[in-house]
């Protein structure tokens, strides 16, 4: 862990603070004279809300199938109602019941041995957001079918976001930036953040967003080769196997307008990269929510 002041000008403080959780580094920096408690809080909020992912995850896989709903933490209760509606909304395209899948070719990965077809059929029967079932006046949750299994890699950057956005909100926090390793990205205030090339150190493109939540998916972080082929580890729920039309990354800018709107950058980066862009602009209001999809030949569509 890292952390340190900064007097800017008018003796405005500014508190930054880094910590590596949820497989990334975070970073939160905030400005005012709460900075400080608005960051250590939304730390402390954020490694409890990972800490109930773990139990309420295992807890919740370990019991598919047998019948009953089991309480869960109201946070990754909403989680998973968020998901579950955005799972409606892009009909399947985002799927927190990949699980399976993604276990299957985090062993393709290992090995560097693709799955036979047999194999990626047979998981198809352990994925799908139907088998999830969720009950909000009991805050509890269950999975309907043993070996269906929650996967929340694709949401819970975006909601540590949220967790840290509500809580700068309250201690008024009006310049700021809230970091989970460059993939889902909040700024307070005006700020501009630059595009990685896919395939390269450059930037493709610089956006400016201000009081928006910005968040990419890419193939070109976590991935293997088999033969020349690239297989990332962004797995389609509909075929269980890593996307294949060409996007390499898709880049989603939520204004604070929309409710959840870290939550929703995170889901949706991943959705816009499993959807066709048309499929996508038909689906997601551009006035709030715009994105940037590079394809191989690193063609952009706005």
């Amino acid at each position: 862990m890292t952390a340190f002041f900064i007097f800017g000008c008018k003796d405005s403080v500014i508190y930054e603070r880094t910590e590596k959780i949820m497989g990334t580094i975070v970073t939160l920096k905030a400005t005012g004279d709460d900075a400080k408690i608005a960051v250590d809080e939304s730390f402390e909020k954020i490694f409890a809300f990972v800490e109930d992912v773990k139990i309420d995850v295992k807890n919740l896989n370990d019991g598919a199938g047998n019948g009953n709903f089991i309480k869960i933490s109201p946070n990754v209760f909403e989680v998973l109602k968020i998901s579950q509606s955005y799972s409606e909304v892009t009909s399947g395209a985002f799927d927190v019941t990949i699980g399976a899948a993604v276990d299957l070719w985090k062993v393709a990965k290992k090995n560097k041995i693709l799955p036979s077809q047999e194999e990626v059929d047979d998981v198809k029967n352990f994925v799908g957001y139907n088998h999830l079932h969720l009950d909000e006046k009991n805050c509890s949750a269950y999975v309907d079918t043993a070996g269906v299994k929650i996967n929340l890699g694709g949401v819970g950057k975006g909601y540590g976001v949220d967790i840290a956005r509500k809580i700068f909100a309250k201690h008024k926090i009006s310049d700021g930036l809230i970091d989970f390793g460059t993939s889902t990205i909040y700024a307070i205030g005006k700020k501009k953040i630059g595009l990685k090339n896919p395939r390269g150190e450059n930037l493709v493109d610089v956006l400016e967003i201000e009081n928006s939540a910005i968040s990419t998916s890419g193939d070109y972080e976590n991935f293997f080769e088999v033969d020349g082929k690239r297989y990332h580890h962004i797995i389609d729920p509909q075929t269980c196997k890593p996307v294949d039309g060409g996007v390499i990354s898709a880049t989603v800018t939520v204004s604070s307008e929309i409710e959840n709107c870290g939550t929703v950058a995170d889901i949706l980066s991943t959705s816009i990269f499993i959807l066709d862009e048309v499929k996508s602009k038909n689906i997601f209001p551009q006035d709030k929510i715009n994105f940037v999809v590079t394809h191989e030949i690193f063609g952009k569509l706005k």
